[in-house]
């Protein structure tokens, strides 16, 4: 058995193949800090799940249910109970506008695993989502990701370069709404954020929207600082979209030779 079978998958996405690799993000209660504890990937054979480096740091980090072993690599035919769990059945009656909000149909024959690309495994009150892992190919850093606290923005006072900013909900959505898959938005560095030394706010038209996501933002702060930065919108949601649903962006932006995504290496799997 191959040890380093996850990070040979990363190797496959720097030659345009698809990873199918997520990284599993664990919010610790105690400072709300998200963790990257986990790489979750569909193999050839099914599933396979293994820890990182961040797990281990993290003394009040207890292994998953059904996962106990920090230092395994767990494959299975099967995805594990833990994650399933984030599985809609296409036996319930809101099955259909459940997929129609990922951007997925019932007659493309959906598997798990697309349902928990698409909706980043979240449930509500827990303390997981997933997210796919980010590769830089060819000189540029590419991502996908759910824009973060979209419901949280109109709540305070934001501090943008050089303005303060507070919004409406009636401003909010209305930027929102004017989206459409195919548009770009700016990726601004915020000041002051109590939660996210390096928090990247997404905006349109200067209406902030939601977050770049805190396992994003410390690798791409620098970049946002220097100079405009833009992703595009993947899927944007109608209004009756759960908020944590509702904006999804692709980020294909160039970097110098020495950007890494994951420079300290926390997302590194501990197996090998």
């Amino acid at each position: 058995m191959r040890s380093a079978a996850v990070l040979d998958r990363v190797e496959a996405a720097a030659s345009g193949q698809d990873t199918d690799d997520l990284l599993v993000l664990w919010q610790r209660p105690s400072t709300r800090e998200i963790v990257p504890i986990g790489r979750f990937s569909r193999t050839a054979n099914g599933y396979s799940f293994v820890y990182t480096r961040a797990a281990a740091e993290k003394r009040d980090f207890r292994p998953l249910l059904g996962l106990p072993d920090l230092h395994q690599r767990y494959d299975s035919q099967q995805i594990p109970a833990v994650f399933s769990q984030r599985v809609m059945s296409p036996s319930r009656s809101d099955y259909g506008k459940y997929l129609a909000m990922l951007g997925l149909s019932e007659q493309e024959q959906v598997t798990p695993w697309e349902q928990i690309v698409h909706s980043g495994g979240r449930r509500v009150g827990d303390t997981l989502q997933f997210m796919r892992v980010p590769v830089v190919r060819d000189g540029r850093a590419i991502a996908c990701f759910l824009a973060n606290g979209v419901r949280h923005i109109p709540e305070d006072v934001l501090r943008l370069p050089g303005r303060k900013v507070r919004v409406t909900r009636e401003q909010q959505e209305a930027a929102l709404e004017k989206l459409r898959v195919g548009d770009l938005v700016l990726l601004e560095p915020e000041q002051g954020n109590p939660e996210d030394d390096h928090a990247i706010l997404v905006t349109s038209g200067g209406v902030p929207l939601g977050w770049v996501p805190r396992v994003l933002s410390s690798s791409l702060r620098a970049l946002v600082e220097g100079g405009t930065c833009h992703a595009t919108v993947r899927r944007i949601g109608r209004s009756d979209t759960p908020y944590h649903l509702r904006l999804v962006l692709d980020l294909d932006v160039q970097v110098s030779d020495d950007f890494a995504f994951d420079p300290e290496g926390r997302w590194v799997p501990l197996v090998g």
